[in-house]
């Protein structure tokens, strides 16, 4: 099985509009759902009451007739309604009221109410329509790829456009899928605007990498896809099975073709006509009131696929701010990335400096120190002091066993220096204080080894600890 699992584009700020509309879904699905399922079994009841009815219309000694029922109960339900075929009055009421009660079930079906129904057209189940969902998956996938496509549409085009562009893209999808199938049954989902933003997306981020999720034999496979290459044969592979297939599954791929063909119209109309440029632009930086105009472009052109361009802008940033956190992560983040780990440990170094300089908050400085220098393995760039700071600063909240592997990590990377004995002392007070026996004994252990001559500073510290917490 292949499933999307991220992307390589960022964004700059909240994506209130996506989250909002994920959270919505999710939320009608829950009140919706159980309500479905119950009136799903109902039906159920009702058509097999029905059914058993017609089929005792029929004479049982013509065969034919039943295979042909089969084919088409609507053929002979026609005939008993217009009473072209001679029954009992009491069997006729008995099916009358047995039909008169399916059809009101069918009628009241939720999906009914709130689903698009062509041939009973009514403008609030255009919208009403999109948040409905027939199951789980159903929702999951839908949700899923708005999530990985929506969060940079919106970040491109701004908040209300983007609500405006997603429910007419949905809106766009359902007349398509409409006019082509002529169906006499409820359309929901939010398969067409989703499709309608994978459209906006594959033209606006062609350059951007798609990461998947290979499932071989249950062995997981991850693999990254350019984005102009995975959604055409998307579209491709809707529009083969809506040409081919639409009258045998019960999915709208003529709702998914139309929903992604709005987004790439809508694309090229924007560029072509200048209003992306002119007008949408300059409105979307208005609204985000950026701390960072530089940053705003590195973010584009990174998620754009223009890694130099992105780089110049965060170094411009670094410049003027050395301590800009979320310049520091995306430079750092495009040299892991690139392979370029020595020039991403200078930056992490710097920007830890800087940190440590202008004494900012302890929980920003762990933050960094957890998030990026642990997690990208760029501790290396540290120097004997700044493992100091850190191993202080989980001290004073008293998180021992935190600062004793922050001296664990400094040690194993000093060993060999001048600063190795150092490093083991303040290691055995925090081992001591966090009271992990079995790791102080092995740095006791490692101290009578190779620097027997400090034995008695370890000896005051452990007795310093030990009358400290008396």
């Amino acid at each position: 099985m292949l499933i999307p699992i991220n992307t390589e584009s960022r964004v700059r700020r909240f994506p209130a509009v996506t989250v909002s509309l994920i959270g919505l879904n999710i939320l009608v699905f829950l009140f919706s759902y159980p309500v479905m399922n119950r009136q799903h079994k109902i039906i159920i009841e009702k058509a097999t009451e029905l059914q058993d009815i017609e089929i005792r219309t029929l004479s049982p000694g013509d065969p034919s007739a039943i295979i042909e029922y089969a084919k088409d109960p609507s053929v002979l339900r026609e005939k008993i309604k217009n009473k072209e075929i001679e029954i009992s009055d009491d069997l006729w009421e008995e099916w009358k009221k047995a039909y008169d009660d399916y059809e009101k079930a069918m009628h009241e079906r939720l999906t009914r109410k709130y689903g698009f129904v062509s041939t009973d057209f009514d403008i609030p189940t255009l919208i009403t329509s999109m948040f409905l969902h027939a199951g789980f998956m159903h929702l999951f996938f839908n949700l899923w790829f708005l999530w990985l496509v929506g969060l940079n549409v919106e970040d491109d085009w701004g908040r209300p456009f983007f609500l405006g562009f997603y429910l007419f893209s949905g809106i766009f999808a359902s007349f398509l899928f409409a006019a082509i199938t002529h169906p006499e049954g409820p359309l929901i989902g939010a398969s067409g605007a989703v499709a309608g933003v994978m459209g906006a997306f594959a033209v606006q981020y062609y350059k951007t990498k798609v990461h998947f999720l290979l499932l071989i034999w249950n062995v997981p496979i991850i693999f990254p896809l350019y984005a102009w290459f995975f959604l055409p044969v998307w579209f491709l592979i809707q529009l083969f099975l809506a040409v081919y297939l639409t009258h045998y599954l019960n999915v709208a791929f003529w709702a998914h073709v139309g929903g992604f063909g709005f987004g790439v119209a809508v694309v090229v109309l924007l560029r072509v006509s200048g209003l992306e440029r002119k007008y949408l632009k300059p409105l979307v930086e208005d609204s985000l009131n950026l701390m960072d105009v530089d940053f705003s472009k590195a973010v584009e052109a990174r998620s754009a696929g223009n890694i130099e361009e992105a780089e110049k802008h965060l170094k411009e940033i670094l410049l003027r701010e050395p301590s800009d956190l979320d310049a520091a992560r995306e430079l750092i983040d495009i040299y892991i990335k690139g392979d370029k780990k020595k020039e991403a440990e200078l930056v992490a170094k710097e920007t830890f400096r800087m940190l440590r300089m202008e004494k900012k908050e302890t929980s920003v400085i762990l933050n960094f120190y957890e998030g990026v220098l642990e997690e990208r393995n760029l501790i290396s760039s540290l120097s004997p002091y700044d493992f100091y700071f850190v191993s202080q600063m989980y001290t004073k909240r008293r998180q021992h066993r935190e600062a004793a592997r922050v001296l664990a990590i400094a040690y194993k990377e000093n060993r060999d220096t001048n600063d190795a004995p150092y490093i083991l002392l303040r290691l055995i007070r925090a081992l001591a204080l966090s009271g992990n026996q079995k790791f102080l004994k092995k740095a006791l252990f490692e101290l009578q080894k190779k620097f027997p001559e400090i034995k008695n500073k370890a000896i005051a510290i452990l007795r310093e600890v030990r009358n400290g917490q008396k």
